[in-house]
């Protein structure tokens, strides 16, 4: 039994636990931030607590890093397994993913590129999705071969914007890719958007139309349906007249008579003369823009013309001649292909030519004699 009436606490008698003097002249060591905590323990993958599998691959993995980039995963209700589709998500993409996620650089490697990319759309990571729209619009980086090379994993992966972008930067690379045998191997429909572009480089129409037979001629059995198709790519009316008039007489190479046989091409050839033959002789009269609409004819559209500017006349096998006269023949082509295979980066010393569709048809008249068909008839 205490011998004081009130025995008064601590608090009572003015003292605050939650104040001490002097406290806030202690220097306490640096706190490791919390960041710096999570991203060892996502980096050295301590005590993982979601399992991914591909196929036969299977990827321990934190939910909380792939939550924070995909809006798949952030959806998802607490899954402990996922198993993704290996067609849209392959192992490989999904490590460069999961690195990427990891990593303080927000760049992108090439390799495994569209993987990454189809990847990326499936698993709805918008960030690195527009990472590689951007490497994407890069046309330093992506032109030429480069773009062509990209153009083959797209085409692999079923991604039909993505060639259809990458096929259209292709220009002073075009004769060398005819060369090859991903050239000729092309399916139908993009080998249509490849000779479609008006920035295709070439020399003269006169290439693109021996580019078409040698796909045509690549598979004929299986291809010949297709000449209708394909000869409709061919803007004959940039020809020169003497050539057109040696497509129409037949007076080319064996090689290629089947498809100067078809119909098509023999209606397309004669619409190109009869163009010729107006512009040539009635272009400035009323009558000229009468009789293209008759014949439903319309002005050629340029293609990206080129020149070699190292080359002269003497030069040899690839002088000036054979590159900016376009009545050559089907044999000279394919020796050209095999030169641009034999030296391979040839193509790089080419020029763009500032040249007018007009004053191509305009010089073929100076340059060669008057065809030797009657217009009339061609028109029938």
């Amino acid at each position: 039994m205490s011998d004081r009436k009130e025995v008064p606490s601590l608090l009572q008698l003015g003292y605050d636990p939650n104040h001490t003097e002097h406290w806030d002249e202690i220097e306490f060591d640096e706190k490791i931030n919390h960041l710096g905590l999570i991203d060892q323990r996502l980096k050295n993958f301590r005590k993982p607590d979601i399992q991914i599998r591909i196929g036969d691959t299977i990827f321990e993995c934190h939910a909380l890093l792939l939550r924070c980039y995909s809006e798949m995963f952030d959806e998802l209700d607490n899954e402990r397994v996922v198993q993704l589709p290996e067609e849209k998500v392959s192992p490989q993409a999904f490590q460069i993913i999961y690195d990427w996620m990891l990593s303080s650089k927000a760049d992108i490697q090439r390799e495994h590129f569209v993987e990454v990319f189809v990847a990326a759309e499936y698993l709805r990571i918008k960030h690195l999705t527009d990472q590689c729209w951007i490497s994407m619009d890069s046309t330093e980086a992506l032109m030429e071969d480069r773009a062509f090379l990209l153009y083959i994993e797209a085409a692999r992966h079923q991604q039909a914007i993505l060639k259809n972008m990458l096929l259209k930067r292709i220009c002073a690379f075009f004769l060398p890719l005819v060369a090859t045998s991903e050239f000729t191997q092309m399916p139908l429909d993009d080998l249509s958007m490849l000779l479609k572009s008006s920035y295709i480089g070439v020399f003269s129409e006169t290439d693109v139309f021996y580019a078409a037979c040698v796909w045509l001629r690549e598979d004929w059995d299986n291809r010949q349906d297709s000449v209708s198709d394909v000869m409709h790519l061919v803007r004959f009316a940039l020809i020169r007249p003497s050539l057109l008039a040696q497509l129409n007489s037949f007076d080319a190479d064996e090689r290629i008579h089947d498809i100067l046989r078809n119909e098509t091409t023999k209606y397309l050839v004669a619409q190109a003369l009869n163009y010729a033959f107006s512009s040539n002789s009635f272009s400035e009269l009323p009558e000229h823009h009468r009789r293209t609409k008759r014949l439903e004819m319309q002005k050629p559209v340029d293609r990206t013309w080129l020149k070699d500017p190292y080359c002269s006349e003497e030069d040899g096998e690839l002088g000036a001649l054979p590159f900016t006269e376009d009545d050559y023949g089907y044999e000279a082509f394919l020796e050209r292909l095999a030169y641009l295979n034999r030296v391979r980066d040839y193509w790089k010393r080419w020029e763009k030519v500032e040249i007018s569709a007009e004053t191509l048809l305009a010089s073929s008249w100076s340059h060669s004699g008057s065809p030797s068909y009657e217009p009339d008839e061609m028109s029938k």
